[in-house]
């Protein structure tokens, strides 16, 4: 296909990309091969895409996995991997256990322990799996399939569900991978994905044991008790399938390299004009030093309690998105559709025949102006709501969100410092935050990434 062999030519990493790469590959382990006799490591391995020959142009990082026998305490390997960052002059981070993170002639490189493990042998820390998976799909990826999962990673980039991270919830590079070799090629992913279902279970091996619900389910072929697609959310998934099937019907460089739209402020008061629903927005700085993907979670969180909240207080949320720069800002954003006119509400009790709660109910309810009475099997009282502005709605729900403490992490001890809620036009104040205007933008539109 004619359109592929033009994707191909531009996410193919350049022949200077490569000898860059493999320049700083060749030094990082003449640095490491010098100082293994300090070290308890017995192998280093390289893994991830730019081993496999699977990564993109402009995404040419170095993974290099350091191989301790299971004996070795992690106090002795973190000790290790501090005395490792000085050596490098990289960065000491923290997962479950430290890692190291350098610039290595111009290319990012992460040194990673892990412990060796066989197939089937217990996992002693999160990253023992990864050398076991570079070196399946090392044997089981042909040559001529590596473009293939090229293709198929700048798909999934290009309609926005590549990348397990919480902020994405979707997939992996491995997992990726992993569908081409059951697949064979990007265009047979792409015909079998469109055909899909809920729970869908791929079994390279044929030997899954995995029973947990999730949308997609694809055991790790190095341990079958482990989903690869775990990450994935249904979202994610169902935007997956649809665009599969738009490909296949409409082939299109779109998919892989879509506009990304960026109103101008005229446009914007101009949909807000039209659309006569009410646009609130709640500005937090970012909590200082706080993990990305720590944030997106409890930021993702914080968006679902406030919706069910306004809910709960008769508004109707046509639509909630949020976001971070993951530097300065956080950022959540609610449409809210007008109220009728009536000030009268309804107030749904118990059915009857729940003798406990209905009584309650009763009791509670005996004086209220309308009601109770019966409708449907259940004790119904009409109640007048008190009018409020939808601003002061939003700060009672970040009020209560706060008072219950259940955001908790980094974003709910910035919640408790201090936020701003401003509605309408009044976003516009933030206009100059990078990223903010194509993330209202999108808000706004709202239509799939390949048809802007």
């Amino acid at each position: 296909m004619e359109i592929l062999r033009e994707v191909l030519k531009r996410i193919r990493p350049t022949e200077e990309e490569e000898r860059r790469l493999r320049k700083a590959r060749e030094r990082v382990k003449r640095v490491l091969d010098g100082l293994s006799g300090k070290l308890s490591f017995e192998e280093i391995v390289f893994a991830g895409s730019t081993a496999r020959g699977t990564h993109l142009r402009g995404a040419s990082d170095i993974d290099v996995f350091l191989i301790y026998p299971r004996d070795v305490p992690m106090e002795r390997i973190e000790e290790e991997v501090r005395f490792l960052a000085e050596e490098m002059k990289g960065e000491l981070l923290y997962a479950q256990h430290p890692y190291l993170r350098a610039k290595v002639d111009g290319i990012d490189v992460e040194i990673v322990p892990a412990y060796r493990m066989r197939p089937g042998e217990r996992v002693m820390s999160a990253t023992d799996r990864t050398p076991l998976h570079n070196e399946y799909v090392m044997r089981r990826l042909k040559p001529e399939q590596r473009d293939e999962v090229r293709l198929l990673k700048a798909f999934m980039k290009g309609i926005g569900v590549y990348g397990a991270e919480i902020k994405v919830e979707g997939f992996s590079g491995y997992l990726c991978e992993l569908l081409v070799i059951r697949y064979g090629s990007f265009l047979d992913v792409l015909r079998n994905a469109s055909r899909w279902r809920w729970g869908e279970y791929i079994d390279l091996e044929g030997n899954g044991k995995v029973r947990e619900k999730r949308p997609l389910v694809v055991v790790d072929p190095v341990d079958p008790y482990r989903n690869v697609a775990h990450t994935v959310s249904k979202d994610s998934m169902a935007l997956f399938i649809v665009a599969s099937r738009e490909f296949l019907r409409n082939p299109s460089t779109k998919f892989f390299f879509p506009h990304r739209p960026r109103l101008a402020p005229s446009q914007v008061r101009e949909i807000l004009r039209r659309r006569g629903s009410r646009i609130v927005g709640v500005f937090l700085r970012y909590p200082e030093g706080a993990p990305p993907d720590n944030v997106w979670g409890q930021l993702k969180k914080l968006g679902r309690k406030l919706e069910r909240k306004l809910l709960l207080k008769d508004n109707f949320v046509i639509q909630r998105d949020v976001w971070t720069d993951e530097r300065e800002w956080v950022i959540l954003l609610f449409e809210v559709g007008g109220r009728y006119t009536a000030r009268i509400h309804v107030r749904e009790g118990p059915p009857v025949t729940d003798v406990e709660n209905s009584g309650r109910f009763l009791e509670k309810h005996r004086n209220d102006p309308f009601g109770p009475f019966v409708r449907d099997g259940r004790l119904v009282s009409f109640y007048e709501a008190e009018e409020k502005s939808l601003l002061i709605e939003v700060m009672e729900a970040l009020e209560e969100v706060k008072g219950e403490d259940s955001i908790g992490g980094e974003l709910g001890k910035e919640l408790k410092r201090g936020y701003d809620v401003v509605e309408g036009w009044g976003i516009m104040k933030y206009w100059k935050v990078e990223g903010f205007p194509t993330f209202l933008s999108h808000f706004l539109m709202r239509k799939f990434p390949w048809e802007y």
